[in-house]
């Protein structure tokens, strides 16, 4: 397969990366949906990116590098739906991977992470992904497809690798950053451009939400079917609303 290193494409043989094509060292990166050859929200990941870079000292290359490099490997590693990942290392080094993703058809099984996570300031997209990948391992030996994530002062954060959304009261509601969430690009194309509300939620609330969805930049959104076990009584509601958010997703974030 080839795959995007510094400023051209080389084949990933050649290039030290794990299986699942992940890079050694530390650094940032993006993980973008592509339909038919284009990705979506790319400016709202690249400036996540830049913000992320700059709290911890990660060089992004310039917009019109990362841009041609996209564009090459699109042209080059063409699927129908694609996960294209950005990933900025800490010595300079830059790489562009471009796999197949499978679109999830079924609604997910959440169940709770029990062990905490510490809150750090703003949470950024940062690898090695070990630890969320972990968490998310963890939940699918439970039989669960996500976890439900939750910081030392029992708020309800977001999942392994997705933000959540909520229903309870009549109203859809999403934790907020300071909880220890990752600011998502998904998570802000919902609360810029649907009815939700950034709220505190805690381990208690969990009890009583009526309905919840997964969002991320590749899964979009998907309706949830149970917490813990225990079956979403209004996922009609969640099923209902995941579609309009994706189809918000395509007007807002193509192009």
């Amino acid at each position: 397969m080839r795959i995007w290193l510094n400023d051209s494409l080389v084949d990933a043989s050649t290039v030290a990366l794990s299986p699942d094509y992940w890079p050694d060292g530390f650094g940032i990166f993006e993980t973008i949906k592509t339909v038919n050859g284009t990705p979506y929200a790319l400016n709202r990941h690249m400036r996540r990116a830049l913000d992320a870079g700059a709290r911890v000292g990660v060089s992004i290359p310039n917009e019109d590098r990362v841009r041609t490099a996209i564009d090459a490997l699109l042209a080059e590693v063409t699927h129908p739906v694609g996960r294209l990942r950005l990933l900025f290392k800490g010595d300079g080094t830059f790489l562009a991977v471009h796999n197949s993703y499978t679109e999830i058809t079924h609604n997910l099984k959440l169940c709770t992470y029990p062990v905490p996570i510490d809150i750090k300031g703003v949470p950024n997209k940062t690898f090695p992904y070990t630890s969320r990948l972990d968490i998310l391992k963890e939940a699918k030996s439970q039989g669960c497809d996500e976890a439900v994530v939750i910081n030392s002062n029992h708020d309800v954060c977001e999942g392994a690798v997705s933000n959540l959304i909520f229903y309870t009261n009549g109203k859809w509601v999403t934790p907020p950053i300071v909880q220890g969430v990752l600011p998502g690009v998904m998570r802000a194309l919902v609360v810029e451009n649907l009815p939700v509300k950034v709220r505190s939620v805690d381990t208690n609330d969990l009890s009583h939400v009526q309905a919840a969805i997964v969002i991320s930049s590749l899964k979009i959104a998907i309706a949830v079917h149970s917490i813990d076990g225990r079956v979403m009584p209004d996922l009609q509601i969640s099923e209902m609303f995941a579609q309009e958010i994706r189809e918000m997703a395509v007007r807002t974030s193509v192009g």
